[in-house]
C-alpha cells in the first residue's frame, strides 16, 4: 500500500488478494485455515507495530502485522528427535566450521554425530548462535555455526547433513512424490530433465516415471499413470537423482517437513513445488 497512487484504495486491495488467492488455492493452502490477509505499508511503518488508523482504511479493521504473528500459535519443535541440520555453508576458521538451520533434535559441545553421506564421525568443539558469542546449547529451530573436529571443509558440501548416530539421514536415488506444476511452458513426461531445490542441496533431477495423475478436488489417484503433465496438473511421480553424486539426503514430509518439501526449477523459473511422499532405498530397488 506504499505506492501513493495506490491511496489506500479498498478496490486495490481486494484485486491483490483475489489474485493471491487463486494461486495460493492452487498451491494447496487452504485459504480459510492457512492464510490471513491485511494491508500494511512498511516504508511508512502502517500496520506493522499498531493498527491502521481508521481514517487511512476505515474498511479494515484487524489486528497490526506485529499483533498478529503474537497471536500465533506456537510451533511445535522436534526437541526431543534424533539431531538433523543440512549444511547451508562452510568455511575455515580455527578448524572446520559449519552453518546451518537445526531441524531437529539439540546440539551441545563435546556431542559426537555424523555428517552425512560420507558418514564421517564429527565432533563438535565450538557452537554459536547468530551472534558472534558461543553458546552452551542450540535446538530446532535456531540458526548456528558449529566448530567441527574430524573432518576437513573441503570434504563438505552444502547440502550434506550433520545428524545423530543413533539415526541416519537417508540417502536416496529415487523417491516418490507428490509434485504440483506451478509453470510450464510445455508438457511434462518421463525422462523431463530440471533442478531439485530441497533444504540447502541442489541437485539435478529426472522424472524417471509418472504413476499418478490427481484430481482437483479430492485428490483421487488415477488408476492409469498419466502420459504427460501440464500446468496446473497434480502428480505422484518417481524422481531420480542424476547430477553430483547421484543421490540426495532428504526425508518423507510426514515424518521431518523441512527435509521433505522441495521446489523444482528449470531455466531460471520455478516449475513446480512437491513433498516426498516415499524413500525408495537400495533394500527396495
Amino acid at each position: 500500500m506504499d505506492d501513493p497512487t495506490v491511496n489506500w484504495s479498498e478496490e486495490r486491495y481486494k484485486e491483490c488478494i483475489t489474485k493471491l488467492s487463486q494461486f495460493l488455492k492452487a498451491t494447496g493452502y487452504n485459504l480459510k485455515t492457512d492464510v490471513f490477509f491485511m494491508p500494511i505499508a512498511a516504508q511508512q511503518t502502517m500496520g506493522i507495530k499498531d493498527r491502521i488508523p481508521k481514517g487511512v482504511a476505515p474498511w479494515y479493521n484487524g489486528p497490526s502485522l506485529l499483533e498478529y504473528l503474537d497471536s500465533m500459535n506456537t510451533l511445535e519443535r522436534k526437541t526431543n528427535a534424533p539431531f538433523m541440520m543440512p549444511i547451508s555453508g562452510k568455511y575455515r576458521d580455527l578448524g572446520t566450521m559449519v552453518e546451518g538451520k537445526i531441524e531437529a533434535g539439540v546440539a551441545k559441545k563435546g556431542m559426537s554425530f555424523v555428517m552425512m553421506p560420507n558418514r564421517e564421525k564429527v565432533e563438535i568443539t565450538a557452537l554459536y548462535g547468530e551472534q558472534e558469542d558461543e553458546v552452551a546449547i542450540a535446538q530446532c529451530g535456531d540458526q548456528v555455526r558449529i566448530r567441527l573436529r574430524g573432518v576437513e571443509e573441503e570434504d563438505i558440501l552444502p547440502g550434506f547433513v550433520l545428524c545423530s548416530p543413533k539415526r541416519l539421514v537417508h540417502n536416496v536415488k529415487f523417491f516418490e512424490a507428490q509434485i504440483k506444476i506451478l509453470e510450464l511452458k510445455s508438457i511434462l513426461s518421463a525422462g523431463f530433465n530440471c533442478v531439485l531445490h530441497v533444504h540447502s542441496a541442489v541437485e539435478e533431477v529426472t522424472f524417471a516415471a509418472l504413476l499418478h495423475k490427481l484430481q482437483p478436488k479430492t485428490n483421487r489417484k488415477s488408476k492409469l499413470p498419466p502420459t504427460h503433465a501440464k500446468k496446473g496438473d497434480s502428480i505422484i511421480a518417481r524422481m531420480e537423482v542424476t547430477g553430483g553424486a547421484g543421490t540426495v539426503c532428504i526425508e518423507k514430509f510426514e515424518d521431518y517437513p523441512q527435509m521433505g518439501r522441495f521446489t523444482l526449477r528449470d531455466q531460471g523459473q520455478t516449475i513446480a513445488i512437491g513433498k516426498v511422499l516415499k524413500l525408495i532405498t537400495d533394500a527396495d530397488a
